[in-house]
């Protein structure tokens, strides 16, 4: 019997230290399992972090834009191009064309400042529209705000009246010929005050970002200032704008006159039977600077009292004085919504270019009708048309007698977002 419990003994001795053995590894294979784990946790807890960080940044990049996609058909419009040749002078108006694509992009980590970029594509180019930085303070109840670099000038209400929300394709004529682009470089002081009036003050390059010769650079030493004051009383808003600057013109050159011949009988002199003909020289004329003044009033009423939906009703006049000419411009301007999906608008814009020459006859005033229906709440298809009038001396209404063709039928596809 004795090695028969020798040989038991060391069974469950070896079955023992076996068991022991096994148990070791287990433990060791389960804390390596929970050390990889814990690993994988906190390099998770890392990822999220850096995520978080991210989402927080992104939080703070705000995007917005618009499209328009838009047919016109001109009455103006003819085939071809004059002379065959040069493709800048197209004689056809009707076309299909991107008329705004428009992104921006606002950062604000803050309430404190923010900065804004705005890019615009349109026909066959990209372009600046607007980029610049906002520096703001609240003193109490008194919000005060710093714009610095390119932006839409604060003269009047049609400036600063998005093109995505406009009824009519384009600004009136008055805007479009003295603050062309609409916008300039600079600074603007914008105080706010609590019984909803607000101050600006702004020194601008005087030259706007679509000004052919003077791109980036003014040739006139001072600035442009101007000043607006803006009454917001819901219902009822108005404004009055003054702007001051100047206009450099510059010189030309002298230019000699030239005589040339057809040497018909060719002997290279210029005999009795040779055609000659000389043109007249100029003599240089200087650089010439002017005094650029505008003083404009606008106004809003916004209604809610038809069945049909929201009216409002907008009116802005505008004088000025640039290059020794005296100009005036107004427009008044009636939009109405109908029901959920629909609206109409009308309006009737004036320009003279010269009011201290009545005769001229150079005045243009243009009736535009508008039609919109809203696909949903990104999408607005308008159907526009616009009838540009030359006018008679100093009326407001009567057509002269050089009044061309060219009213203008626009189908517009806008999306916003």
């Amino acid at each position: 019997m004795k090695p028969l419990k020798l040989g038991l003994s060391l069974a469950v001795l070896t079955l023992g230290v076996i068991g022991r053995v096994n148990a070791q590894n287990a433990d060791d294979s389960l804390k390596a399992v929970v050390d990889e784990t814990r690993q994988q946790v906190e390099g998770m807890a890392e990822n999220m972090a850096i995520l978080t960080g991210d989402v927080e940044k992104l939080k703070q990049l705000k995007v917005s834009g618009y499209l328009q996609a838009r047919y016109e058909l001109n009455d103006s419009s003819r085939y071809g191009i004059t002379g065959g040749y040069d493709a800048t002078k197209n004689l056809n108006a009707n076309n299909i064309y991107i008329r705004r694509g428009r992104i921006k992009f606002q950062f604000q980590p803050n309430a404190s400042s923010r900065y804004i970029i705005y890019f615009d594509a349109s026909k066959d180019k990209v372009s600046l529209k607007e980029a610049y930085v906002d520096l703001s303070h609240r003193f109490k109840e008194h919000a005060f705000t710093l714009t610095a670099g390119q932006f839409n000038i604060p003269f009047g209400y049609e400036i600063e009246y998005s093109s995505s929300k406009r009824d009519f394709p384009e600004r009136s004529l008055t805007e479009r010929t003295l603050f062309k682009g609409e916008r300039d470089r600079g600074v603007n002081l914008s105080w706010t005050l609590p019984k909803n009036v607000q101050f600006n003050a702004a020194v601008l390059q005087g030259y706007g970002i679509e000004d052919s010769k003077f791109t980036w650079f003014d040739p006139t030493k001072q600035k442009d200032v101007l000043g607006r004051v803006k009454v917001k009383l819901g219902m009822v808003d108005f404004g009055v704008s003054a702007y001051h600057g100047k206009t450099y013109v510059p010189g030309t050159a002298a230019v000699a006159p030239v005589t040339t011949y057809i040497d018909v009988n060719g002997n290279g002199l210029v005999d009795a039977g040779d055609s000659v003909r000389t043109t007249t020289g100029s003599a240089a004329t200087p650089a010439v600077e002017y005094d650029k003044n505008r003083v404009g009033i606008d106004a809003q009423l916004y209604l809610d009292v038809l069945p049909l939906g929201g009216t409002g009703v907008r009116a802005e006049m505008i004088g000025a004085r640039d290059k020794g000419k005296m100009e005036r411009g107004w427009y008044l301007w009636l939009s109405q919504a109908v029901y959920k999906n629909f609206g109409g608008a009308v309006r009737y814009d004036y320009f003279d270019p010269n009011t201290s020459d009545a005769a001229k006859s150079d005045a243009t005033g243009t009736l535009s009708l508008a039609a919109h229906y809203y696909w949903d709440a990104n999408v607005r298809l308008t159907a526009a048309y616009d009838m540009p009038r030359l006018l008679k001396d100093n009326s407001i209404f009567s057509k002269a007698s050089g009044d061309k063709k060219d009213n203008t039928f626009t189908l517009q596809f806008q999306y916003s977002m």
